[in-house]
């Protein structure tokens, strides 16, 4: 079975393409250009290169988030028109879950980071590809006060939040671990691993039912809130 990753979480993105739990082709890009100029040129390049019709993918498994509320938007509509127009299954894995499996093999702890500005992140902790903690959005200081009470193990953090928090979380945590800033990106093979194994556990999605993860309000929902 060919297996379709895409992810559009953050500015870093891209598209894989499995058989099986094979890898046969990746596309992953971090450029300041919309996954919406992007996204489907990838697509059709990545699978022109496999030489694989989109009509012969068996599944496709996207990230919904959390993340860029646009760049959401884009990869779960592109899944779900493919889904819907070609009645392939989705799987639907979240940013955080994709990065504890990216990472599983970290003999430590896990710690996913998505930047939420603000001194804050949306967060997740794993170990050997199991979660840990429920999935969050809370502040640095509180992320890292967990990490703290946990000193058995040497913490990974990993994404974007762990890029741009680096000099916060090592004055915090000086036995911190990060993988080189270009190991740190997310890998749509990643996310389509993870969504084979879900789906030949059986859990598998529509286009209808594959809703993004957002963890907290759009912009516009909270000036509404605040109006009301």
């Amino acid at each position: 079975m060919y297996v379709l990753g895409i992810d559009t979480s953050t500015m870093t993105g891209g598209a894989a393409l499995l058989s099986g739990e094979e890898l046969v082709g990746e596309s992953l890009l971090n450029i300041r250009t919309t996954h919406s100029e992007r996204l489907l040129p990838a697509l059709e390049e990545l699978l022109g290169h496999a030489r694989v019709k989109l009509e012969e993918v068996g599944l496709i498994s996207v990230v919904t988030g959390p993340g860029s509320f646009t760049g959401l938007r884009i990869g779960l509509a592109t899944a779900k028109g493919f889904g819907y127009t070609l009645g392939i299954p989705l799987v639907g894995v979240t940013t955080l879950e994709a990065y504890g499996w990216q990472f599983q093999v970290f003999p430590g702890i896990v710690v996913a980071l998505i930047d939420a500005r603000r001194q804050s992140a949306f967060w997740q902790a794993f170990q050997n590809g199991r979660s840990l903690t429920e999935p969050g959005h809370g502040a640095l200081s509180d992320i890292l006060d967990w990490c703290a009470a946990n000193p058995a193990e040497p913490c990974l953090f990993v994404g974007d939040g762990a890029v741009n928090y680096r000099s916060e979380i090592e004055a915090a945590l000086p036995g911190a671990v990060f993988p080189p800033s270009s190991q740190s990106l997310l890998r749509p093979s990643a996310a389509a691993h993870l969504g084979y194994l879900r789906f030949l556990a059986g859990d598998v999605s529509d286009a209808f039912a594959l809703n993004p993860t957002y963890m907290r309000l759009t912009e516009a929902e909270r000036k509404w809130q605040d109006k009301a």
